[in-house]
């Protein structure tokens, strides 16, 4: 039961997480585009965007795996 908790746990945090990094990740591509960069660069901002959001949830989700507290270890501790 612990372990099913962790991983909704940690399966709750990263949609936040995601939501909070997409939203972050689409207002600097539409900051990008409105301070006058060509339309030509849209597909390179694109794949970079998509590269550097890979990253960062690879390292979320290495992150919460190994480091998120096991709740049935807290709960029989005391």
């Amino acid at each position: 039961m612990g372990n099913f908790i962790r991983g909704l746990d940690i399966l709750l945090e990263l949609i936040l997480l995601t939501a909070l990094l997409y939203s972050f990740l689409k207002a600097f591509k539409l900051t990008l585009f409105d301070l006058g960069l060509h339309p030509k660069y849209k597909r390179f901002v694109r794949i970079s965007l998509f590269i550097i959001g890979g990253m960062v949830l690879s390292f979320l989700i290495a992150h919460l795996i190994t480091f998120y507290p096991n709740r049935l270890l807290w709960i029989t501790k005391g």
